[in-house]
């Protein structure tokens, strides 16, 4: 593959040697095999190369028994001349993230241990599964190493041992490999398996930050983004932080304790409101007859808990079925239903078959929520 000898070149002719029409994500599409390629197709858990044949897209690119297939937009004839062009900006991205992928796996191994058993690096998201538990501080050290390394511009080397040595080669994989190994080595710092283009030396990776991380099948699972991707990733947060501090009129150091403020604020108007939905609640129970055997009350937007209390409080007043149902014509209702006398699991699975409501409950009391109108709940009750 071209890709393994120079993961720098951009361009290169090739000729056809077969060309068929596929289907690829429901879209036609064609597979064209060239006699080498410089694309690199999707494998070890990476996207794969995209850009052109002559000015047809290559949209995927895909290695299926030793093959490489390019999915391309257009078709082309067995026997012809095509020149490929690398979409740079895409390759060179990659690039960066997978290298810094074995900066932080191949310090994690050195430091603590950790096997890496997982790795997908997609045109989003890069993410790597370690084979133990990392801590907070663990996860540091190794981000702040990693940098130290990238600022040092450390060499990069892909290359293919001589197959008699390569026994005697401790280096790291997370499969066994049958025939040639290619191994990526950053001098002095990791040692790796790998079938990927890689840029030339750490210093181009740019910067490595790690975006999240936790615990994943008894191990850890790490977020990373590195190189231009990182920046713009940081860009990104740097925007939301900077409207949400000038929304709240508060300088940037300020804004947690804001925020601690604004939740605090939240929980004690809810408490009130809850107070006074409660107290129109009860009010409304009081002016209704103990006479009525049957009780439902239409509300906005009362709280379920409310609605609990509320029917409780009916259903020690009146015999037969006690509901209130919360909510509108157009959105729908939440209901709470209770009774000493009738089995309120019986209705609400009538509600269910009749109404298409979801929910259920116990013969005492059920509760569950229906898209329908006010008239159509009262005469299905």
């Amino acid at each position: 593959m071209l890709y393994d000898r120079d993961a720098y070149a951009k361009e290169f002719i090739a000729k056809v040697i077969s060309c068929e029409e596929a289907k690829k994500d429901d879209v036609t599409a064609y597979k064209v095999v060239l006699n080498h390629t410089l694309f690199f197709p999707e494998q070890g858990g990476q996207s794969s190369d995209i850009g052109t044949l002559d000015k047809t897209k290559v949209i995927d690119v895909q290695i299926e028994n030793g093959l490489v297939y390019h999915y391309c937009t257009a078709g082309f004839l067995i026997g012809e001349e095509v020149h490929g062009i690398i979409d740079w900006e895409h390759r060179f991205n990659n690039m960066q993230q997978h290298t810094g992928e074995h900066l932080f796996t191949g310090i994690a191994h050195n430091s603590y241990g950790a096997e890496n058993v997982g790795f997908h690096l997609s045109d989003n998201t890069v993410t790597l599964d370690l084979d133990i538990e990392l801590s907070e501080e663990q996860v540091d050290f190794i981000e702040r190493k990693a940098n130290e390394i990238i600022a040092s511009d450390v060499e990069v080397k892909a290359y293919y041992p001589n197959q008699e040595l390569l026994g005697a080669i401790n280096y790291r994989s997370k499969k066994e490999i049958d025939g040639p190994v290619r191994l990526v080595e950053i001098e002095g710092v990791d040692l790796c398996a790998c079938c990927a283009p890689h840029v030339k030396s750490t210093g181009q990776i740019g910067m490595l930050k790690v975006i999240s991380y936790g615990k994943y099948k008894g191990g850890t699972r790490v977020y990373i983004l590195c190189g231009l991707r990182a920046l713009e990733d940081y860009n990104r947060r740097m925007k939301i932080l900077a409207s949400s501090y000038q929304k709240l009129n508060c300088k940037e150091d300020e804004l947690p304790d804001k925020i601690d403020g604004l939740i605090e604020d939240t929980k004690q108007l809810k408490y009130r409101i809850n107070d006074i939905e409660t107290g129109l609640l009860n009010d409304r129970i009081e002016t209704i007859s103990p006479n009525l055997t049957d009780v439902t009350i239409f509300v906005e937007d009362v709280d379920t808990k409310i609605m609990r209390d509320g029917v409780n409080t009916l259903v020690e007043r009146h015999d037969g079925l006690c509901a209130i149902f919360s909510g509108n014509d157009d959105d729908g209702y939440n209901f709470v239903i209770g009774s000493k006398s009738r089995d309120c699991s019986a209705i609400a699975t009538g509600l269910r078959e009749l109404l298409g409501a979801k929910g259920g409950g116990s013969k005492q009391m059920a509760q569950g929520s229906v898209n329908a109108t006010r008239t159509q709940i009262e005469n299905t009750l």
